[in-house]
């Protein structure tokens, strides 16, 4: 997903996070979580990750519970933000049944919902969309950061019933590749080059260049005009 942060903006992010989390670090990221998850994952399987991310968490006392609704296509994962020790975390029934989530995107999911409910529990009460950012950075600063990363931007193949296959691009979250990069690279003393998978943004024209733009646009189209009306006046006294 396409945002505006650059990297003093993630810098900021960070360091707001960190602050306010106080004397709970995470020294490295984890990366056994994504074993829990067969191909053929089960309800079981996702509970029972679910239950022990959130022990990771230091989530003490709060027991996450998965429930399968359907969601809008554009919704990966929804949780509830109130005061409850039950931490309800609803995930796509159709495309959990259809097995169409690759473990490491329900990973993803389950991190990013389950950080949802640690910031909640470390004061962060906002509901507002801009959350969303600091999300996806607890995330990433609980270790977790290399399913967002993977998640983020993947190719998937899809096969029919006919036997063809299509490939889709998939992305998960609200932060960039390259910002995922760059905060595990800040949390974890990492080396990863996230420039690679920065894209450029595209130069707008200033004012003054629009403005020269139209000038010479309509130019050619009184001259392009002229010359018809001198065609036509040649034509008529030229009978």
């Amino acid at each position: 997903m396409k945002n505006n942060i650059t990297e003093r903006g993630l810098d900021l992010i960070a360091n707001h996070l960190v602050t306010r989390i106080k004397g709970l670090t995470f020294k490295e990221e984890v990366e056994s979580f994504g074993y829990f998850l067969s191909p053929n994952y089960t309800m079981f399987q996702l509970q029972t990750l679910a239950e022990r991310m959130a022990a990771y968490m230091v989530m003490i006392g709060y027991t996450p519970v998965i429930q399968l609704e359907e969601l809008p296509d554009n919704v990966a994962g929804l949780v509830n933000l109130n005061d409850s020790k039950y931490v309800y975390i609803k995930i796509d029934k159709n495309r959990f049944q259809n097995r169409e989530y690759l473990p490491v995107e329900l990973v993803a999911i389950i991190a990013h919902e389950l950080s949802h409910k640690f910031l909640w529990i470390h004061g962060f009460k906002d509901t507002s969309a801009k959350i969303e950012y600091m999300t996806d950075a607890c995330a990433i600063y609980l270790g977790f950061g290399d399913y967002l990363y993977q998640a983020s931007d993947m190719i998937v193949n899809n096969y029919s019933l006919d036997g063809s296959v299509k490939s889709v691009n998939r992305r998960l979250g609200y932060l960039e590749k390259w910002q995922i990069a760059y905060l595990r690279n800040k949390f974890f003393d990492l080396d990863i080059p996230y420039l690679n998978y920065r894209k450029p943004d595209v130069p707008q024209a200033s004012n003054d260049e629009n403005t020269h733009s139209s000038y010479v646009e309509n130019f050619f189209i009184i001259l392009g005009a002229a010359l018809v009306l001198l065609l036509i006046i040649a034509f008529i006294f030229g009978r």
